[in-house]
């Protein structure tokens, strides 16, 4: 059961989530999209294929141009208004070819010998204009990272990396207009040699540390909040 009110610490810091607007997709709330789905799995029956095949050209296209290293054939897969939502962004997303020129230049700048491949199947959405992609880069950590579209301008480690994640790829025109990727930053950290083992001694230190913190930042955000309102 959903509580229309969460609290957190001792003196009712809180949020109404009867009161947030609703996340819309397409239009559509949450109810609307589960409501929607034997329609769409409707129309999909009658274009699978075509949308496999579609689909089947662009990613094999997409996985030739990471192989050869090649970010000119990699952009050219893509949108001129293309937008990359990405953990290492840190929350700005990089846009248009320019932006996304700059991501694949520090990507292959600071892991030379990247492997991307599949770790499972693709799964296509019912409308047929999203693919969600299991995958596993393996690489070393040799180049520098400074001077990207990423403010972790990050030196290197020449630590060896082995990390999954799933992308989203949203075609336009078969090209990608909407590149959404999720992993683990803090694994991924970890592996770099920038973080500490989260079961190590060092981490559980500072979380120690965050844990006799918490009631004064608990504090600071209930004034900070209230002063907005």
């Amino acid at each position: 059961m959903l509580w229309h009110v969460i609290r957190i610490g001792e003196r009712g810091m809180s949020i109404d989530t009867a009161a947030l607007p609703p996340t819309l997709v397409g239009g559509a709330d949450s109810r609307g999209l589960a409501g929607s789905l034997p329609a769409q799995a409707e129309s999909f029956a009658g274009h699978a294929v075509e949308h496999a095949r579609v689909w089947s050209e662009w990613l094999t296209r997409w996985l030739d141009a990471w192989d050869r290293y090649d970010p000119e054939a990699v952009l050219a897969l893509m949108t001129e208004d293309v937008i990359l939502i990405d953990p290492g962004l840190c929350g700005e997303p990089a846009v248009g070819t320019p932006g996304l020129r700059a991501a694949v230049a520090t990507l292959l700048r600071a892991f030379p010998d990247v492997r991307w491949e599949l770790a499972g199947p693709p799964h296509l959405t019912l409308d047929g204009t999203s693919l969600a992609v299991p995958w596993r880069m393996r690489g070393t950590f040799t180049g520098d990272m400074s001077g990207g579209c990423s403010p972790l301008g990050m030196a290197p480690t020449g630590r060896r990396f082995d990390n999954r994640g799933v992308d989203i790829y949203e075609l336009r025109d078969g090209l990608l207009s909407r590149w959404t990727s999720t992993f683990d930053l803090i694994e991924l950290g970890r592996q770099f040699g920038m973080l500490p083992d989260p079961r190590g001694r060092l981490f559980q230190l500072g979380i120690r540390v965050q844990r006799l913190g918490a009631p004064a930042l608990r504090t600071y955000f209930r004034f900070r909040d209230r002063g907005r309102r």
